[in-house]
């Protein structure tokens, strides 16, 4: 009994001192973190506008701004940012400045360091004399509209607190620099340049050619470049993963009809671009009405223009071009003095300035000592800056070329002046003066026309298709220009009543200038031009409801066809797994509660696994594996189909011991052998983790992840800030699903659709509906800050203006005195 005792007493003590403190702690920081959201309604004075504003919420947070002048209504974006998403503006200022070390410590050293050597803040601050009048208030008021609101000495977000810092006020070039960050997500030719060399160096040339289908020229050896670019192709790996800049899947959809195709006769758009998949969403949903201008649609957090909206007369969205406009250049030092390179036979000085990063001390920082800065060297050339210097490759350069690091960019103003254009001549008026990022551009108009421009400086090459790094003294590998505007693939009311893009193709073969080796496959598109012509074939027009089916469509046109070919390949040799039955009368369907998407998906894995990864693992020895696995990790199932057609799924790649089943006796595995051991090994890993085939589901193999930075990389915290929904979809359905797989884990999707819009232009009634990936709010403890996955999961809508006026949520802002701060 006493013994008993003694633990009650124990019990009780334990619960005293640690539990019921632990409970109020979580209570006070409750509280406390709830205190830091924002109030909607009420009236407050402000410096910095000149006239009464008011911004009315809808019931998913969605600001409705109207102001008495331009520059007001651009105030009013700058202080609904920072109402909604603070920590987003702290964080994009610190990733464009180089400065996330200061707060995140040595494992977002990589990213600063990148960051301050492409020189991204500084060459922003060239931007600025180039924009007009016009442009700079627009960031100026903005930027004014974010202090404002710091300022009024609101509660932070968490974040703030749990890292211990506070927010620094908002400039205009902070604005030009995270847009050329925004940018920087949409160019990947220079990991597409190292992987391809890193590829080429360890696979045989005849795969090589099956899988590239040119056989570039060999890498070059001036100063054996090799070890330097195998980092490279590393640190894009590192970018992709951490910083979501590139990437092989960063595309979009967008398809613009004609009224002579829409049930109601009306040019309809819809736009779903794709991006890192992150809480919160880049995008912020924000509607504009002042006497100069009226639009709405998707705003990027730091900027205060709508990047893909309408205004009342056009329409316009985008995707990525998958334009090559990134290249390397492998520099010849001088050996007499390192600090010369060679151009054009001479040896000229580089560029030295020398950065100084601030690194937070490990956790609990307030024990550690603080480290000494990092120190880092940059030097730049003629065509860029230095990039090898940042994995520490200082004998052997290798300098980054890169539209968005053009001086005088003016990608700002042409993005700006799309909300002004009336028409299709003020439509190309305002995209002429876009740099970078490279865009296919669809118009839709309130009179029916339909259109597409492709937008952004592309290079002029004199020998055309850039694939590898090149020699920067060879005069034939600099660039003697830009295709001229006038020049760019453009289209207008076309025949056929409708433009699609997917990333895919944009120009046959007569173009006279190269655009792109890296175009997207030409699936997407295909399926959605079938499903335009299905619609149309009904006799009714295309309606809403079709379109909206068409952005959630999950049929895999490359899963199909690889099928076709693999199930041929088995039947032809006598093997008739079970399975084989269900996968022949699936559909192609990626659709989240099927069981043969999971077995299909891991059976292009484990395919490209035995064909690719285990050879080379065991024959190429130093090889750079990552660097190997991404590129293989790339590869379609069309060109997985194309290795077998052409006999390249056998010892293409090293040793035959590689590619045997475990039961394999044999000395080699032919094309049937390999793709029923792939299929073995996919059946069995399902078995594991999802038991009886009833039961196996593609959500249970495949989830969405929506990281946020940095809790997600936190135990118990991920649950907090992070988002893990089932998905459905591959990298080649309309509704796409791209990502990671990891063995025994499943599939991660870490790409993916960011929003979603649809205009019908109508011109008495223009509708307009969106969704956005994940909620309006940044902060956590806000009802909004995950509002909307479900519903965009479910590939719902909603109008724009069917909840403008919510009584509850109504906040006017009223122009006090006091002097305007943040000026370049």
């Amino acid at each position: 009994m006493a013994e008993v005792r003694r633990k009650h007493q124990l019990l009780v003590r334990f619960a005293v001192w640690v539990i019921m403190p632990l409970i109020a702690l979580c209570i006070v920081g409750v509280r406390s973190a709830r205190s830091g959201l924002p109030e909607p309604a009420g009236e407050r004075a402000v410096e910095g506008i000149q006239g009464t504003v008011t911004i009315r919420r809808d019931s998913y947070g969605t600001p409705h701004i109207q102001a008495g002048k331009d520059t007001d209504a651009y105030f009013a974006m700058g202080y609904v940012h920072a109402q909604d998403r603070l920590w987003q503006l702290e964080l994009s200022r610190r990733i464009a400045q180089g400065r996330l070390s200061e707060v995140l410590g040595r494992d977002a050293l990589d990213g600063d360091m990148w960051m301050r050597t492409l020189g991204v803040h500084a060459a922003a601050s060239t931007d600025w004399p180039a924009l007009s009048p016009a442009a700079q208030a627009s960031l100026q008021s903005y930027s004014d509209g974010v202090n404002a609101y710091l300022r009024e000495g609101h509660a932070l977000p968490p974040e703030f607190a749990m890292l211990g810092v506070a927010p620094e006020p908002w400039t205009p070039i902070d604005s030009l620099a995270w847009f050329k960050v925004f940018t920087l997500k949409q160019a990947d030719g220079m990991r597409a340049e190292a992987n391809r060399y890193v590829a080429r160096r360890y696979l045989p040339p005849s795969l090589w050619s099956v899988l590239e289908r040119e056989d570039p020229e060999a890498a070059p050896t001036t100063t054996r470049p090799t070890p330097v670019v195998e980092r490279i192709a590393q640190m894009g790996i590192t970018l992709s993963e951490r910083m979501a800049i590139g990437g092989r899947n960063v595309g979009s959809n967008a398809w613009v009809l004609s009224g002579n195709l829409t049930a109601d006769g009306h040019a309809m758009l819809a736009n779903d671009p794709h991006m890192a998949l992150q809480m919160p969403s880049l995008w912020y949903v924000a509607s504009i009405s002042a006497p100069g201008v009226s639009v709405a649609g998707m705003s990027v957090v730091g900027l205060p223009v709508i990047v893909f909206g309408k205004n009342d007369d056009i329409a316009w969205g985008g995707t990525n071009m998958m334009a090559d406009t990134q290249d390397l250049y492998v520099l010849q030092i001088d050996p007499q003095q390192p600090g010369r390179y060679r151009h054009q036979g001479r040896w000229e000085p580089m560029h030295v300035r020398v950065e100084q990063i601030h690194v937070r001390a490990p956790f609990p920082a307030a024990l550690r000592r603080q480290p000494e800065p990092v120190r880092l060297q940059v030097r730049s050339t003629h065509v860029g800056p230095i990039i090898s210097d940042v994995m520490g490759a200082v004998d052997q350069p290798v300098a980054l070329r890169w539209t968005g690091l053009d001086r005088g960019d003016t990608s700002y103003e042409g993005i700006f002046r799309l909300a002004y254009a009336r028409d299709w001549d003020g439509f190309n008026k305002a995209l002429e003066r876009v740099v970078a990022p490279a865009m296919n551009v669809l118009y839709a108009d309130n009179t029916g026309n339909i259109g597409y421009v492709g937008a952004g400086r592309i290079p002029v090459r004199a020998e055309g298709a850039r694939l590898l790094p090149v020699p920067a003294d060879d005069p034939a590998t600099a660039w003697s220009g830009y295709i001229p505007f006038q020049e760019m693939p453009r289209l207008f009311n076309p025949p056929d009543g409708y433009i699609v893009n997917a990333n895919n193709r944009v120009v046959d073969e007569d173009y006279p200038y190269f655009i792109s080796h890296d175009w997207a496959p030409s699936a997407r598109s295909e399926r959605i031009m079938a499903m335009i012509r299905d619609a149309t074939a009904r006799g009714r027009g295309v309606a809403l409801d079709d379109v909206l089916a068409m952005q959630s469509d999950v049929i895999d046109l490359e899963a199909l066809a690889l099928r076709d070919h693999l199930l041929s390949v088995l039947a032809q040799a006598g093997i008739h797994p079970p399975v084989l039955e269900d996968l022949r009368a699936w559909d192609g369907g990626m659709d989240a509660d099927s069981a043969m998407p999971a077995v299909f998906n891991l059976w292009v894995v484990k395919l490209k696994q035995r064909m690719l990864l285990d050879p080379l693992r065991a024959s190429t020895g130093g090889a750079p594996l990552d660097a190997l696995r991404s590129y293989v990790g790339g590869i379609t199932p069309l060109q997985v189909r194309r290795m077998l057609l052409e006999g390249q799924a056998g010892a293409c790649c090293g040793p035959a011991a590689a590619l045997k089943a475990p039961e394999s006796k044999a000395s080699e595995l032919d094309a049937s052998e390999l793709v029923a051991a792939a299929l073995d090994d996919a059946l069995r890993e399902l078995g594991k983790r999802q038991g009886a085939q009833e039961a196996w589901r593609w959500d249970r193999q495949q989830q969405a992840a929506f990281r946020h930075v940095p809790y997600s990389d936190v135990n118990l915290l991920d649950r907090v800030f992070g988002r893990k929904l089932p998905a459905g979809g591959s990298e080649n359905t309309v509704n796409v699903a791209a990502g990671r797989y990891t063995p025994l884990e499943g599939f991660e999707q870490t790409f993916g659709a960011v929003f979603r819009q649809v205009f019908v232009m109508d011109a008495q009634r223009p509708k307009h509906f969106y969704m956005n990936s994940t909620g309006q709010s940044g902060h956590p403890m806000s009802r909004h800050y995950d509002d909307m996955m479900e519903l965009f999961a479910q590939g719902k809508l909603v109008d724009l203006a069917a909840g403008a006026a919510r009584p509850d949520a109504v906040l006017t802002l009223h122009p006090s005195h006091g002097p305007a701060d943040s000026r370049p």
